[in-house]
């Protein structure tokens, strides 16, 4: 399978460590992307059980680059390596915001790109629905959100 590499920039208005936080702790992380176990740093596991109604097997994976608070990068057994990298910038209401970058490098059949970015556009914007105070409800994933993940997979770049 020829690897497929993803990237994806957001701005959160909130400082660095805070959106550092709600990448790697278990409580943090089930609130935005899956009921998470991680063990925080090199070497350390990375395991997600996804809950957002699409069938997913759970997610093993390893921390292979650990850098408070600014680089997490992660390798799994089914969705790829994961690259989180978090920079502070000046601006927004409290002064400073965070950019973040995720760049996913995964082997994958060229018919499942589209629902990968969907998902992950879908998983940032509820990362940011938990920076503000508002964690997933997975019980009404699909009634919540769903229409949303379905308009990333229709605007989702295709392999031809």
């Amino acid at each position: 399978m020829p690897t497929t590499e993803l990237v994806f920039t957001r701005r959160y208005d909130l400082p660095v460590a805070i959106v550092w936080d709600a990448l790697v702790d278990d409580v943090l992380v089930e609130g935005w992307l899956a009921v998470a176990r991680i063990d925080p740093r090199v070497g350390g596991r990375y395991w997600l059980d996804w809950q957002s109604g699409q069938a997913a097997e759970p997610t093993n994976g390893t921390v292979t680059r650990f850098e408070r608070p600014g680089r997490l990068v992660i390798d799994t057994d089914n969705i790829g390596s994961l690259d989180f990298t978090l920079e502070s910038v000046p601006g927004g209401t409290r002064g400073t915001s965070t950019d973040l970058c995720l760049v996913i490098r995964q082997d994958t059949e060229p018919q499942l790109i589209a629902s990968t970015y969907a998902r992950w556009q879908s998983s940032l914007d509820q990362l940011e629905d938990l920076l503000r105070g508002h964690p997933v409800d997975w019980s009404t994933w699909q009634s919540d959100r769903g229409e949303a993940w379905a308009a990333y997979l229709r605007e989702a770049p295709r392999s031809n």
